[in-house]
């Protein structure tokens, strides 16, 4: 007899239907299982035979083959178990093969019988919806995640002896209810920048970085807070929004990260050691997956130290910088993953630390600093749209006591400029100033220029050696200025941008010193 389930194979992050058919027939009795499976698939030949033992339908033994298609896919995931069950317990007999029909399995079995989450679980039931399924049938630990998919019936499933006894019809599971998505998640409580005394260039920097969606390095002489700051400026972020917050639970799924049950609703900050590699960094492996660039979509991604970096994670960083995704093509396919993160690293002047300090004397030659700040390329540099030194606090502003300007009140001012920002860009793809293209006529229309600044520009580019890349990353840069300080003069978002903005957006943008884009 013949029988077909459905289960889902999951590549990068993005799913695309199995078809799993069973057939029983004469001959040695066995459990063959084909169509190109991976090891942890393989296996699931064991874990089926002993969780339809355990299930209270016992099946006589055939020589029973199981494929699985498309053939030309590799399947990795073990959360096809659920659906090798089903479609031989159809083939058998004990369930009939039409109560498999609109219904997908996804789930991995215990020997016992007991219904495991596997990883992925959302983007498979995105799938099930796309491909025109009623329902899906998961993990009982799973169902929260599956049911933010609206018109998509999801069946909590505590082990195989009750899915058996659902299809019969014998007792039916009940749905989970679909869960809506909360974007106005509460912020927990978290480090404050209340903590944080002086470095006044560097907040506003913080505050640009986060209202606008742009890119920061942070240099200066080791334990003047850089690290302190990128620590505090993750809690700046506001929630994601419903898509964001889709897609990043997508991402971390398929990563396996472990996670409570739900979305992930706040944006990610990933800071990986100087020691990652660059299938770690940017994506890789043997099923390929995410890297660190991918984890912190739409979130921030902090590189302390950023020169010890391999070279090849440095390069590496251009194009999801520029792109907001990362290509990654090996012998075995290619994949697209979505990396639309915002970059804050932080590096020290030259190899001892003590470029430029005023207290301390740099043990260091020439050559050696012009070495360690050329691990740094031109096109990085480029990308980065805020550069800003760090000096340390003086003791008149760390013996403060009242404390600084909190959290709470720079996230209401971010919020405000990003609601600008959407307001500007609705009916468009990009969600940022930082993501405004610069082909066409788009940077000139949203972001007009004074003639005064034109020429300021103009001069900026000529002493400083810009590229058309940084000229436009500093008309972005100064757009987003604007909308931080939009609640002292409303109208200044639509008005086109002044001089004096412009130099500060300048400002923010230093270079170390003896380095070559100085």
């Amino acid at each position: 007899m013949l029988a077909r389930a459905h289960s889902a194979s999951i590549v990068g992050v993005e799913g695309i239907v199995v078809i799993v058919e069973a057939s029983v027939g004469l001959g040695l009795p066995c459990l063959t299982l084909v169509g190109r499976a991976s090891g942890a698939v393989m296996e699931a030949r064991e874990r089926v035979k002993s969780a339809l033992g355990h299930c209270g339908h016992g099946v006589p033994p055939r020589k029973q083959v199981v494929n699985l298609a498309p053939a030309d896919e590799r399947k990795e995931s073990p959360g096809i178990d659920l659906a090798v069950a089903c479609a031989l317990l159809a083939a058998h007999g004990v369930i009939q093969p039409e109560r498999l029909d609109g219904l997908m399995f996804w789930g991995e079995l215990a020997l016992d019988g007991v219904v495991r989450p596997a990883s992925g679980t959302l983007i498979v039931a995105e799938s099930a919806r796309a491909a025109g399924f009623r329902a899906i049938a998961v993990a009982r630990a799973s169902a929260i995640e599956a049911s933010y998919v609206p018109g998509l019936e999801v069946l909590p499933v505590d082990d195989l002896r009750a899915l058996c006894a659902h299809l019969r019809g014998e007792r039916a599971i009940d749905p989970q209810p679909t869960t809506a998505i909360d974007e106005a998640a509460p912020i927990a409580a978290e480090l404050d920048m209340a903590d944080v005394r002086g470095l006044a260039l560097a907040r506003r920097a913080i505050e640009a970085m986060v209202a606008g969606g742009h890119n920061l390095l942070l240099h200066g002489p080791p334990g003047v807070g850089k690290t302190m700051l990128a620590r505090r400026a993750a809690a700046l972020f506001p929630p994601l929004d419903a898509e964001a917050a889709l897609t990043v639970t997508k991402i971390h799924g398929v990563a396996g990260l472990a996670r409570d049950p739900g979305l992930v609703t706040r944006p990610p900050f990933r800071a990986p050691h100087h020691t990652v590699s660059v299938a770690g960094l940017l994506g890789g492996g043997q099923p390929l997956r995410p890297g660190e660039v991918s984890l912190a979509h739409r979130g921030l991604l902090f590189l302390d130290e950023l020169p010890e970096y391999g070279r090849g994670c440095l390069e590496g960083l251009r194009e999801p910088l520029e792109d907001g995704h990362v290509h990654l093509v090996r012998a075995r396919g290619a994949l697209r993953l979505p990396a639309r993160f915002q970059l804050m690293a932080a590096m020290n002047p030259c190899p001892c630390g003590y470029l430029g300090h005023p207290d301390r004397t740099c043990t260091d030659s020439p050559g050696a600093v012009q070495r360690y700040q050329e691990r740094l390329s031109g096109p990085l540099l480029d990308r980065l749209d805020l550069v800003v030194p760090v000096h340390a606090a003086s003791a008149e502003e760390l013996s403060q006591k009242t404390p600084s300007e909190p959290s709470t009140a720079i996230r209401a001012r971010i919020e405000g400029a990003r609601a600008r920002q959407r307001r500007r860009l609705h009916g468009t793809r990009w969600r940022s100033n930082a993501e405004i293209p610069a082909h066409g006529d788009t940077l000139d229309r949203l972001i007009p220029l004074t003639s005064a600044a034109e020429r300021l520009l103009t001069s900026l580019a000529a002493r400083r050696s810009l590229s058309p890349r940084a000229q436009h990353r500093l008309r972005r840069l100064a757009r987003t200025l604007v909308d931080l300080d939009a609640a002292a003069d409303p109208e200044a978002p639509d008005r086109p941008l002044g001089a004096e903005v412009l130099a500060e957006a300048a400002h923010l943008r230093r270079m170390p010193e003896h380095s070559r884009q100085a």
